[in-house]
């Protein structure tokens, strides 16, 4: 059976990656894209410079985003119906942060072939993880039930991220904070460290100063990645931020400890529909396992 693959913008693949999952699904390959509104101008997901996007938000310019559509994965479903796709595996950022899995959802029933729809319950370089899950699966020639079972259960147990924004207002303002809602009133004395548990934003640590936080990352990522591996697995550390440059102070910082602790941290730009929500200034790192 011939099983195409989608997803959704917020993983932010490069276009390396794109064409590797191209290649690997025979060409049953998608990215829906979300959107950005900037100024109540509306961009999809990669359109604009992440640090544009940032300048703009940090000038007070109002940033909203909006969810991927039905009509957006029924296109994609059809192409790949068209391409050969005999039946697809839809992987979605956490229906917890956005609305856009069930679109996927609603766009599956309509279908006339099998679309199993999973929900990652994490995003950016956790969601690019789970594709590779996903192709591992096709290419072992495993049913849609399996492969979704087996992206579920690697999302849960196989992967983790911990993140420090500049600021809790910008979550706060976008209703995504979840757990972490109990900083904002000590928002001013603190320095928030957050995580996805089951796709929701929730507190890790309380600290005073930026440094801080940045170390207690460091401290979560060496205690996630003995808690996500067993001894035959390869852990990939993948560090992010808002602003697209991997020569930020705070990124050179946490490459500079990671690397010291015997890690080689790649480097992915978080999506503009994450940043929309975190904000300017935000950095993290991504502990997942390889296939």
């Amino acid at each position: 059976m011939r099983i195409g693959l989608v997803t959704d913008s917020t993983a932010q693949l490069s276009a390396d990656e794109r064409e590797e999952l191209s290649e690997a699904t025979g060409g049953l390959f998608a990215v829906v894209p979300l959107t950005v509104l900037i100024g109540g101008v509306a961009f999809a997901d990669g359109e604009v410079d992440a640090g544009h996007l940032c300048a703009k938000m940090t000038d007070g310019t109002e940033v909203t985003t909006s969810m991927a559509t039905p009509a957006q994965f029924s296109e994609a479903y059809a192409r790949l119906r068209e391409d050969g796709a005999e039946a697809i595996i839809v992987v979605t950022m956490s229906a917890e942060l956005s609305g856009t899995r069930d679109s996927a959802v609603t766009a599956a029933e309509a279908e006339d072939i099998l679309v199993d729809v999973v929900d990652s319950r994490t995003t950016s370089a956790g969601l690019a993880g789970a594709l590779s899950v996903a192709v591992a699966g096709i290419q072992q020639g495993l049913d849609t039930e399996s492969i979704a079972g087996t992206i579920a259960d690697w999302c849960a147990a196989e992967t983790r991220s911990v993140f420090a924004p500049g600021s809790l207002e910008y979550l706060r303002r976008g209703g995504r904070i979840g757990a972490a809602s109990s900083l904002l009133g000590r928002a001013l004395q603190i320095v928030p460290v957050l995580g996805l548990n089951a796709g929701i934003v929730v507190p890790l640590a309380r600290v005073r100063t930026r440094t801080k936080a940045l170390e207690k990352i460091v401290t979560l990522v060496t205690q996630a990645a003995a808690e996500v591996a067993e001894p035959e697995d390869t852990v990939h550390i993948e560090l992010q931020n808002a602003e697209g440059e991997m020569d930020t102070a705070d990124a050179e910082l946490l490459s500079t400890r990671l690397r010291e602790l015997g890690y080689e941290p790649s480097f992915r730009t978080l999506s503009t529909i994450i940043t929309a929500h975190v904000g300017p200034g935000t950095v993290g790192v991504t502990v997942q396992t390889k296939p």
